[in-house]
């Protein structure tokens, strides 16, 4: 039984890895631009992350404040800053194949007003 129960984390832990690496495409709202996502495993179970998109000719790097990997499913929330006003999108996505794909949400940090909402798809480089 023991043997049975450290198969199955093992495979719970190689699932997960599969969503480790890094990830470029394009995301669309009320504007477009390019999209990219590095996931790497950190420690204790834990993830981390790195999301830059561009905004017209503007590359816009973020802060990352919450990575959840849940085998092929992640949730991202991260802040940055845009034309002197903060902001925070939340990004949602699973993997299918090679191509990670989902939604997000932005919202004004200071009120937590709606800003923008729309879709995002990268693959695996």
């Amino acid at each position: 039984m023991k043997t049975i129960l450290l198969c199955l984390a093992a495979l719970a832990c190689l699932a997960a890895a599969d969503i480790t690496g890094t990830y470029k495409g394009s995301w669309s709202g009320a504007a477009n631009g390019d999209f990219s996502l590095k996931l790497d495993p950190a420690e204790n179970g834990q993830w981390k992350a790195d999301v830059v998109f561009t905004m017209g000719s503007d590359e816009v790097k973020t802060k990352v404040k919450s990575v959840k990997v849940d085998g092929s499913k992640i949730d991202i929330i991260y802040d940055f800053d845009l034309q002197g006003t903060a902001l925070e999108s939340t990004i949602s996505g699973q993997l299918t194949g090679k191509v990670l794909e989902g939604t997000y949400k932005t919202k004004t940090v200071a009120e937590g007003s709606p800003v923008d909402e729309g879709t995002w798809k990268a693959s695996a480089q």
